[in-house]
């Protein structure tokens, strides 16, 4: 029987609803199975587990094993070594209730009914509500708020949204649900939503952010040891940020360290795949709310039992393809109707069409107001839609009420003064050549010379637009009429 049938059939299997005796069958069957499935994918005599950890607005570069030289996250380093790295891995959206909506459903926002900080769709399944109904017990460790509404994410046990900057507390909350679990006799899904990098920093002083908010040995860096990004603007205010934010990312890394040291402790390291994702970009000026390339550059690690050699992956890959790709690793049926595509295939050596390039959406932002954006994205390509560009309002977002968009849009110097004005002014259609302009400075949507980079990225996006159904399709059509 071929691979891909005995898969079908295990994962049938698991999301029937049946009585306790046949629950306890399938539990048994379903590894069997999968034993003679996919050799890259053998599972072990029992159901596997499931961790995803997130973190909170981290650039995707902050890691060592991507490159950083600031040696703030060796624990997540350590961790990447063991696993498969998706290094073109773009979240579907760059903000945090929209973006775990799309994670938690596998479908695009206007799919899924959370364009902004609103509910899903009552009609939409989600992961939890898939695995919860196959017998694993489901637990979630801060960020439940921003999954919504509540009865779709049926966790068993909730984690305080404060434990995610209390490292400490946060791997201990850890430990209680991976007891719980192994109580019940069930295997787990657990949710780990780690809050740092987030706002408010730690600051250059290593004074917490709050006083409940406990630096757990993080370490704290001067502005002096930073590297500003490209993408920013390296003046000081803007320097004495990155300080703070990788203060953060320091604490993140602890947080991520504690919370491994506990799955292993558990004797749950070995049945249990993990898989790590930032929910978007740092919260800064383009990057976080934006669909510009450090808004919605998230590369994903996972780690499986039963894997072969880990690699680095360099397909484009999407955060809506997170659920159907753990869900066939656990050999579990999904539900219809999500956007994604599982990264099986890639990942025991298969090719998939249509991995050479990602869309990614913004829509409505925390202020409630809609800035809608689109982007199709290539290697060296990125064509954007700004719909709101002639609308009532300037861009303006979260990520803009620090330190550096204040010294941005105080200075005087013309090349960041027209940085500025191109975030919060903005034009309907930029075409970026990224192999030459990595920081995505110049719109060359009108330079003849990429006419034809225009017409192939415009044909992708719109196909993406009319198979999703997407609200924006006809204004991005006026748009490209009038470019």
């Amino acid at each position: 029987m071929p691979s891909r049938t005995l898969t079908a059939v295990a994962g049938a299997i698991a999301s029937v609803e049946v009585s306790e005796m046949s629950r306890l069958l399938a539990i048994v069957c379903v590894p069997l199975l999968l034993a003679f499935a996919e050799p890259a994918r053998a599972q072990p005599a029992k159901p596997l587990n499931l961790l995803v950890v997130t973190a909170d607005d981290m650039n995707a570069d902050s890691a060592g094993w991507i490159g950083n030289k600031l040696g703030a996250t060796p624990n997540l380093d350590a961790f990447a070594r063991t696993a498969h790295r998706y290094v073109n891995s773009h979240v579907t959206v760059p903000i945090c209730q929209p973006g775990r909506s799309a994670l938690m459903t596998g479908r695009v926002p206007h799919r899924n009914g959370a364009l902004g900080f609103n509910p899903i769709k009552r009609d939409v399944p989600t992961l939890v509500e898939v695995m919860r109904g196959i017998g694993y017990y489901t637990g979630v460790i801060a960020k439940a708020v921003h999954m919504a509404p509540a009865d779709k994410f049926p966790w068993h046990a909730v984690g305080e949204q404060a434990l995610g900057k209390q490292p400490t507390k946060f791997a201990e909350k850890f430990r209680e649900m991976l007891a719980a679990a192994a109580k019940e006799k069930k295997p787990f899904f657990i949710n780990a939503n780690i809050c740092d990098p987030h706002r408010p920093f730690i600051n250059g002083t290593g004074k917490k952010a709050k006083a409940d908010d406990p630096l757990d040995g993080a370490r704290v860096f001067k502005p002096a040891e930073v590297m500003v990004p490209a993408f920013l603007e390296d003046i000081p205010r803007v320097r004495e940020e990155v300080a703070q934010y990788y203060s953060s990312v320091s604490r993140f890394d602890v947080a991520f360290g504690l919370l491994m040291k506990e799955l292993t402790a558990a004797g749950r390291d070995a049945d249990t795949v993990v898989v790590f994702i930032s929910d978007h970009g740092m919260s800064f000026p383009f990057a976080k709310a934006t669909v510009y390339y450090n808004g919605t550059w998230s590369p994903v690690l996972i780690r499986y039992p039963g894997q072969k050699e880990p690699k680095a992956h360099p397909e484009f890959v999407s955060s809506v393809d997170v659920m159907p790709s753990v869900l066939e690793l656990l050999g579990v049926k999904p539900p219809a109707g999500m956007d994604g595509r599982s990264w099986v295939p890639l990942l025991i050596g298969e090719a998939q069409p249509d991995r050479d390039f990602v869309v990614t959406h913004v829509n409505t932002v925390s202020s409630g107001k809609s800035f809608a954006q689109r982007c199709v994205r290539t290697k060296d390509r990125a064509l954007m839609f700004h719909a709101w560009v002639g609308g009532p309002d300037k861009f303006r977002v979260e990520a803009m009420s620090g330190l550096s968009f204040a010294a941005m849009n105080a200075s005087t110097d013309p090349v960041v003064r027209a940085r500025v004005k191109q975030l919060v002014e903005g034009e309907p259609l930029m075409l970026f050549d990224t192999a030459a302009d990595p920081t995505e400075r110049k719109n060359l949507v009108r330079d003849p010379k990429y006419a034809n980079d225009v017409a192939e990225l415009s044909k992708k996006l719109l196909a993406h637009m009319k198979r999703t159904e997407d609200p924006q399709t006809k204004a991005f059509e006026a748009a490209l009429a009038i470019k």
